[in-house]
């Protein structure tokens, strides 16, 4: 399957499960605007069925034989797993006419779209642009077999946190990065750890810290340079045991 997915080329608007492309590749293209509509698309994977797989890989040029036994290969009851190593490529190839409509209708409003698998995107200057706008999007998003989760869509602008796929927008200039509060919660962690000894739930070992580090680096290159700092600072201070708990 991967000389076969991996010649494939999805959208420009898909940044997820992309070589070369991370979150920071997701929000970059909003950077200019302090108004968010976020939206999120319920079930994503399983909701791409074995028809519409055994239609992609027909599109490609196999036979209809073919393309129905790829297309059972990559799904699992009816559509694609999660954690399935086929399944990123194929639902970013499954969402192109979703990318390519909704790109479509916005950027004629001046309104920027990205899609970061199932973390829609859309933002502008004018808020009252992205609610307009909203009632068409809902539709081409149903149109294109997918379904929006209610719960999840959400206007966010300078008044909010605005908080994108996992980063925060920085009210005083025009980056995103992690904010304020992770920073300091895990200035926290690191202290706890190295200094008292103490692991948090979920960064329990130096290395899952230095995985995180690995993360930031790609993501929010200034606040890493920071963080990298105070861990080798709170490092040069710790026991060694510490390191170890």
């Amino acid at each position: 399957m991967r000389n076969i997915l991996d010649k494939l080329t999805p959208t420009p608007y898909a940044t997820a499960y992309v070589k070369k492309k991370s979150l920071l590749h997701n929000v970059s293209p909003h950077s200019a605007n302090r108004y968010f509509l976020c939206l999120d698309l319920e079930n994503f994977f399983p909701s791409i069925s074995t028809n519409r797989t055994a239609n992609i890989f027909r599109l490609i040029g196999y036979s209809w034989r073919a393309a129905f036994f790829l297309s059972e290969l990559c799904t699992c009851d009816g559509g694609l797993p999660q954690g399935a190593v086929t399944s990123p490529a194929l639902s970013n190839l499954a969402a192109a006419k979703l990318d390519r409509r909704i790109a479509g209708f916005t950027s004629r409003r001046n309104i920027v779209y990205t899609r970061y698998a199932d973390d829609i995107t859309l933002s502008s200057n004018n808020p009252a642009s992205l609610c307009k706008v909203l009632p068409t999007i809902m539709r081409i998003i149903k149109n294109e077999r997918f379904q929006p989760n209610l719960e999840k869509t959400r206007l966010v602008g300078p008044r909010r946190r605005c908080l994108v796929t996992g980063l925060v927008k920085n009210t005083d200039e025009p980056r995103f990065g992690i904010g304020r509060y992770k920073k300091r919660r895990m200035r926290a962690v690191m202290h706890n750890l190295l200094i008292k000894g103490k692991t948090d739930i979920k960064y329990d070992s130096a290395e899952s810290i230095l995985g995180w580090l690995s993360f930031l680096k790609g993501v929010d290159e200034e606040s890493y340079e920071q963080m990298n700092r105070t861990w080798e600072n709170l490092l040069s201070k710790s026991v060694p045991p510490a390191i170890n708990s």
